[in-house]
């Protein structure tokens, strides 16, 4: 086409993208408040209460040797009114879940309530899953018997249908007791009390891992507060952080309303799969959901990279890397050093994250309302080392690449051209914090943001942002599998 035309044309593209985008940002908004993740928030929440629970059971032995251990009753008494409260709550929001129903069924078995009622409720259900899951509890709860020729068939049941974790451990036990094999059932006790003996030094050491972390954060920010220059970049080395070319406020504009005109194109064609993840995480296992979510992060973000090659980089013979500031050796710093540096941002985030949640719960906030939270949760109970390593990637080294490319080498650089460093890092990390549509962890991404900005414009390399993302996105899918694995 004639330049004019061609001109008017890309024009109309942008406005229309434009609109489509607005458009489906609302519906995205409206869907999140309809589907919460915290239905899944309070079924763990009352799995962790009662792993605590177990876990001080475990240590009653020892705790009786050292004399009076009312305090211990106390906590478990408490462990268990939270675990009831959120239970309740779990299935209200979701009261077909023959699931919720079992998981409360085995927890008022536990503490001596009713169970007739919750029985009652899973068999009206009537889907297979129900039908078997009343049939398991039955023979254990009501029955209490069962034949040696019905036990491999319970069993398997139980595997299949009953979400690994301290409900299914319950059950196994239960399933021994009533099975008449003595010493199958003494073997299931014993592997019982060793594994949540085991759990709580397990939650000991992480706890202790993040407050020396968080010490050693609150010292790197003290320094860099306090004894390293408060404007980390003369006017001569902006040349170095900011971008090798002006690509102009519609080119900018241009690549981040392609991507998301093309995330939102994608949505439909994916939503089948991607809304019932939590579901394929208990029927197919976590490995499966690791695949389909990074199948679903590629489709939706890796186009962001190739659009800003295409409409940015392509036309001036620029190196990629050398656009987006991918550096792996700077003046003062090489790969070693990089890396380090991104380490310390790490660190640093974690007692500034504490604290921005904090501020943010005190607005208010009801928690993350992201939908990979739910799938997260729900594929960490199943401990399978090959799943977990495709989390790490899914979760901590594709969003690191991805998101670090588009927010801190494209866009902060670009800013960089026409803005001092402290009014790019607070767009940029906005800017960052809104594309991940998560009202619930909004503050929290800011501060994110602005963290891997200011290391960024500090060293004058992508790598350092990479690496803290990395190890960011890596430890907070590991803290889910510490507490809920």
């Amino acid at each position: 086409m004639k330049d004019e035309k061609r001109k008017l044309l890309l024009h109309l593209l942008l406005v229309f993208s434009t609109l489509f985008v607005i458009g489906q940002i609302y519906m995205s908004v409206e869907a999140r408040k309809n589907a919460s993740n915290e239905v899944f928030v309070e079924s763990d929440k009352a799995e962790m209460a009662l792993r605590m629970t177990s876990a001080l059971m475990a240590l009653e032995p020892v705790l009786k040797s050292g004399g009076d251990n009312s305090q211990v009753k106390q906590m478990q008494s408490k462990f268990y009114l939270e675990a009831q409260s959120s239970l309740d709550k779990s299935i209200k929001l979701a009261p077909e879940s023959s699931i919720l129903l079992t998981k409360r069924l085995v927890f008022h078995n536990e503490t001596g309530k009713p169970i007739k009622g919750d029985l009652t409720a899973i068999n009206k259900i009537g889907t297979d899953k129900a039908k078997k899951l009343s049939r398991l509890v039955t023979a254990i709860y009501i029955d209490k018997k069962i034949s040696p020729e019905h036990l491999p068939e319970l069993k398997t049941i139980l595997k299949k249908e009953m979400p690994g974790g301290w409900y299914q451990d319950i059950l196994n036990v239960q399933i021994e007791r009533v099975s008449g094999t003595k010493k199958a059932y003494e073997k299931a006790v014993d592997d019982f009390v060793d594994h949540y003996r085991n759990y709580l030094i397990r939650i000991a050491a992480f706890f202790a891992v993040i407050a020396v972390s968080a010490f050693v954060g609150i010292i790197v920010v003290l320094v860099q507060l306090f004894m390293l220059p408060r404007k980390p970049t003369s006017e001569e080395d902006r040349a170095k952080i900011a971008a090798p070319v002006a690509w102009g406020a519609k080119t900018v504009y241009g690549v981040f309303i392609a991507w998301l005109s093309t995330e939102f194109l994608v949505v439909p064609l994916l939503k089948g799969v991607s809304k019932d993840l939590a579901n394929i995480a208990v029927e197919r296992g976590s490995l499966t959901v690791a695949l389909i979510t990074a199948g679903l992060y590629l489709s939706q973000n890796l186009p962001s990279i190739f659009y800003i090659w295409f409409f940015a980089v392509r036309n001036h013979g620029i190196r990629f890397a050398e656009a987006i500031r991918l550096r792996w050796k700077t003046e003062r710093r090489g790969p070693v050093g990089l890396v380090l540096a991104g380490v310390a941002t790490w660190f640093a985030a974690i007692p500034l994250v504490i604290a921005s949640t904090y501020i943010a719960n005190q607005l208010g906030s009801q928690g993350s309302s992201n939908p990979i939270v739910a799938v997260v949760l729900s594929s960490v109970k199943d401990s399978n080392p090959l799943a977990v390593i495709m989390f790490l990637i899914t979760l901590g080294v594709l969003p690191a690449l991805c998101e670090e490319t588009l927010f801190r080498g494209f866009l902060y650089t670009s800013l960089r051209r026409r803005f001092g460093a402290f009014l790019s890092i607070v767009i940029s990390a906005t800017l960052f914090s809104l594309a991940h549509f998560d009202l619930g962890g909004a503050v929290q991404l800011f501060v994110l943001g602005a963290l891997f900005a200011f290391v960024f414009e500090r060293t004058k390399s992508l790598i350092p942002a990479m690496v803290a993302h990395c190890m960011w996105n890596s430890g907070t899918f590991l803290m889910a599998l510490t507490m809920l694995g």
